[in-house]
């Protein structure tokens, strides 16, 4: 019988901190935003998608190297003056996984991973990226809610 008591009178005690918290709560500003229209800007050390700075790019080849997924690929020509020129920079969207190595290996700061984290898509044909296009990245940049 005094077991019966303690559970009602347990019971609420829980329901009046319960209630508490939700009052407590109600008198708040709101944390959230409206996504589609609303959107925080990303931390510094976001990792979204690789870019790259064509004109700093000194084809030293150590983002390829040390991506361990493989995703990045270099190809070059040499013109008559002995200088290095990109043929193709391709980023594969598929295999990276966002580590971050590329950036932090290149001496020159030529790649980098950009802030872009809404990278949704219907096909694998828009995930292999051409680096140097500059369109690359344009419909993620302001994507449209449908």
């Amino acid at each position: 019988m005094i077991r019966y008591f303690i559970n009602i009178i347990t019971g609420a005690w829980s329901l009046i901190i319960g209630l508490m918290v939700t009052l407590k709560n109600t008198l708040r500003r709101a944390v959230t935003i409206q996504y589609p229209t609303q959107k925080l800007p990303m931390t510094e050390r976001f990792r979204g998608l690789v870019d790259l700075r064509v004109e700093k790019c000194i084809k030293c080849y150590q983002c390829v190297k040390i991506c361990p997924t493989g995703c990045l690929a270099i190809t070059h020509s040499e013109t008559p003056e002995k200088k290095k020129e990109l043929v193709t920079f391709k980023y594969n969207m598929e295999l990276c996984c966002f580590c971050g190595f590329c950036d932090q290996v290149c001496p020159t700061q030529a790649i980098y991973m950009s802030k872009i984290y809404e990278i949704a898509t219907y096909g694998h044909e828009k995930l292999h990226i051409d680096l140097l296009n500059p369109e690359k990245y344009r419909e993620w940049l302001n994507p449209t809610v449908k």
